[in-house]
């Protein structure tokens, strides 16, 4: 009876969660099993087909995932908990292989394929693709695949999206350490992003898995940052002093963390939600901290550490390796420090890169929205996709000349692309200041003077960290 009302009014919101509660109530009463989740599954689909942007239904989608997976871990218990109930004959069998064979990422996949291939702007299928394993991911295949799309319809900004996502992957990822510094028998860690790390429950260890007891701290961020003391971007191991951190050769961090905008389809968040009345009797702990916290397992081999008197930076190439890198240690660098901007730039681009690109493929990509180009050169979305790809590769001149196009395009954001102007002016200036440094040339002043630089906000400027003299004359900057 629902679905015959939905198939008339699919976006009535009150009917998705009337047949919501259904399923809730046969789940509660052991009315329904895994194969009728299913076929809810199959039923989406279809709807998907008639009207593939409704929200109603994408909403109800993944609340029938969450009762799968419920479901599955309710069956799992029952097995543990060796009830006697269960009866093995053939239709549980067929029941136990549907659980085990469920891969919430191969459906999504397939979906995915199947609602692009039918209509390609379709955001809510490309935004599926966003929670895909990356072990589904065939590069090739999605690269051809969104630049079918893009070469036919260039100005569908859900298009560029996903590729500009799928190029540089920014959101969804875990947290990355950036770098890492050891001063004062204190180890420095630096992240791109403001990050809540759990202090109380990050340890450190030595080789034979010891604890080193020690204090944690973190930098006071109050500029631009809404949770105040709550997060940070520089977080500091203090050793007690009966551990000397420069006798040792080896260390491990375990750093826990906070992270809200990971979405996962095969981790249940329980707390809160519609969902929670199933979870009545199981064990399953609704604490938030327990949902949204993930860790970062770092181990630093101190050889990696600079020689440099002044910054002993954590120089480790071989933890941040990706395959085709085109960036490599200058042990005989002229400059003394020009090895640690190298690292810290490096680790930079690295960051903002996604992890199945290298930088023959982004040179790849590059070719071809010049092409494209060729035929839309007032496309703005592939004029912007080639200045993020260029940045990477750092281009500069042909950054320029590209803003001052992305100005006469899309003029409403004249001021957006003016601050890109200014930091990509400041990262020049850097990148020149050490390309032509000298030997212990400690009165070499960077210029930085006439940008008009209005703020310094980290990590804007964390490439000259190693640079003793600064001219900021002539600028914007108030002292507040």
């Amino acid at each position: 009876m629902i679905e015959e009302i939905l198939s008339r009014f699919n976006k009535c919101n009150e009917l998705w969660f009337h047949k919501l509660w259904v399923v809730k109530y046969c789940l509660k009463n052991n009315l329904t099993n895994i194969q009728d989740l299913l076929e809810e599954l199959k039923y989406c689909k279809g709807s998907f087909y008639k009207d593939d942007r409704n929200y109603h239904c994408w909403n109800y989608r993944s609340y029938v995932i969450a009762c799968i997976y419920i479901s599955i871990r309710k069956n799992e218990r029952e097995k543990v908990g060796g009830n006697n109930r269960v009866e093995q004959n053939e239709s549980n069998n067929v029941i136990a292989q549907d659980c085990n064979n469920f891969n919430v990422h191969r459906l999504n996949y397939e979906l995915s394929k199947e609602l692009i291939e039918h209509n390609f702007s379709n955001f809510s299928a490309w935004f599926l693709k966003y929670s895909l394993k990356e072990s589904f991911i065939n590069i090739n295949d999605e690269l051809n695949l969104i630049k079918n799309a893009i070469f036919t319809d260039p100005f569908d900004q859900s298009l560029w999206e996903f590729y500009r996502w799928f190029l540089f992957q920014k959101g969804n990822y875990k947290e990355e350490i950036f770098f890492i510094l050891l001063q004062d028998n204190s180890i420095y860690f630096f992240f791109q992003n403001l990050v809540k790390v759990n202090v109380d429950k990050s340890k450190c260890y030595n080789l034979n898995s010891e604890e080193i007891s020690g204090v944690w701290n973190k930098q006071l961020i109050t500029m631009n940052n809404p949770l105040d003391n709550l997060e940070s971007y520089v977080y500091i191991f203090k050793a007690n002093e009966k551990f000397s951190l420069s006798h040792f050769t080896y260390l491990k961090f375990s750093l826990y963390y906070f992270k809200y905008n990971i979405y996962e389809h095969d981790k249940i968040n329980y707390g809160k939600n519609i969902l929670q009345d199933l979870l009545t009797g199981c064990d399953y702990s609704l604490k938030e901290e327990n949902q949204f916290e993930y860790s970062i397992v770092y181990e630093i081999n101190f050889q990696y550490f600079s020689k440099n008197e002044h910054f002993k930076l954590l120089q480790d190439y071989n933890n941040k390796n990706r395959k085709s890198c085109r960036f490599s240690s200058k042990k005989d660098c002229t400059n003394i420090y020009a090895s640690l901007y190298e690292y810290i730039n490096y680790s930079n681009i690295l960051l903002s890169t996604a992890r199945n690109m290298d930088f023959g493929l982004l040179q790849s990509e590059l070719e071809q929205i010049n092409e494209l180009l060729y035929l839309e050169s007032n496309c703005k979305f592939a004029l912007f996709t080639k200045f993020e790809i260029l940045k990477r590769l750092e281009k500069f001149d042909q950054m320029f000349q590209l803003l001052e196009l992305l100005k006469n395009v899309d003029h409403i954001r004249v001021q957006y692309y003016n601050d890109w102007e200014v930091e990509l002016r400041i990262q020049k200036k850097i990148y020149n200041y050490y390309q032509d440094s000298e030997i212990d040339d400690s009165n070499k002043v960077l210029d930085l003077s006439g940008l008009n630089i209005d703020r310094i906000d980290y990590p804007l400027m964390i490439e000259a960290f190693f640079i003793p003299k600064i001219n900021l004359s002539n600028n914007l900057i108030s002292v507040s």
